[in-house]
């Protein structure tokens, strides 16, 4: 299953598109915008797995969804970017960011299921390779560590700094937990806009009020948050104790 992020500026093409990806099952999430500049902070948050954007926005934004997408690929550079254009004349301005593929206008539904359908494929074989894994290397100060995964309890963000509770240690990073979430594997999970926790460490799960939840941890007395919207959607991956 894979995350996308539309960026598209015409109200009726971004509906149509929307409506068309969102029927492909192998879609899990669509997050559309009609703002390049909203489209880079939605990056930056949910990390999407493939952008499908329109590089000729309307001028008042004084970005091109190219600009948008050299953006964002500064800070995540595993993205897939998918441009959408009626012209052919931006190939090689765009290859900075090495996009998949194009979509010419008009935009025809086999062409987009085809892209999507590839892409998933990759993102999937990426993460089977990924999740073989059994460290993540991240940077602390003016040291790179290894960290084994099964080590991770949880990452919560605090202020301009997100904070990995690892067994024996707190790592005080810079990564953002977009950039975090794909590296982590399938038994962590984004369970709040400011929380990754790994699955198998769950104990507990109880509701708070304010429309959230707690979770427990096995052995550590430290708690990370899950949203209602996000204990409703996975829910089912958590075993009542």
């Amino acid at each position: 299953m894979v995350s996308i992020l539309l960026l598209e500026d015409e109200h009726y093409t971004r509906r149509f598109l929307k409506k068309l990806v969102s029927e492909n099952p192998l879609v899990d999430r669509i997050i559309d915008t009609a703002s390049g500049k909203e489209a880079i902070n939605i990056a930056s948050e949910h990390n999407p797995n493939i952008i499908l954007l329109d590089i000729e926005l309307n001028p008042e934004e004084k970005l091109s969804g190219i600009q948008v997408a050299k953006t964002i690929y500064d800070f995540n550079p595993e993205t897939y970017f998918v441009f959408i254009t009626g012209y052919s004349q931006y190939a090689i301005e765009s290859f900075a960011v090495h996009p998949y593929d194009y979509i010419l206008k008009p935009v025809k539904k086999g062409k987009v299921n085809e892209i999507i359908s590839s892409l998933a494929d990759k993102i999937k074989k990426r993460n089977a390779t990924r999740n073989n894994s059994e460290k993540i290397m991240i940077k602390v100060n003016n040291e790179i560590i290894m960290i084994t995964l099964s080590d991770i309890i949880f990452i919560e963000k605090n202020g301009k700094f997100n904070l990995i509770h690892a067994r024996n240690n707190i790592y005080k990073i810079h990564q953002t937990l977009g950039e975090l979430e794909d590296k982590l594997g399938e038994n962590f999970l984004r369970v709040h806009k400011s929380f990754i926790a790994n699955i198998e460490k769950v104990v507990r799960i109880r509701e708070v009020g304010n429309r959230s939840y707690e979770v427990g941890f096995d052995g550590y007395d430290k708690v990370a948050l899950m949203s209602r919207y996000k204990f409703e959607k996975h829910k089912h991956r958590f075993i009542p104790l």
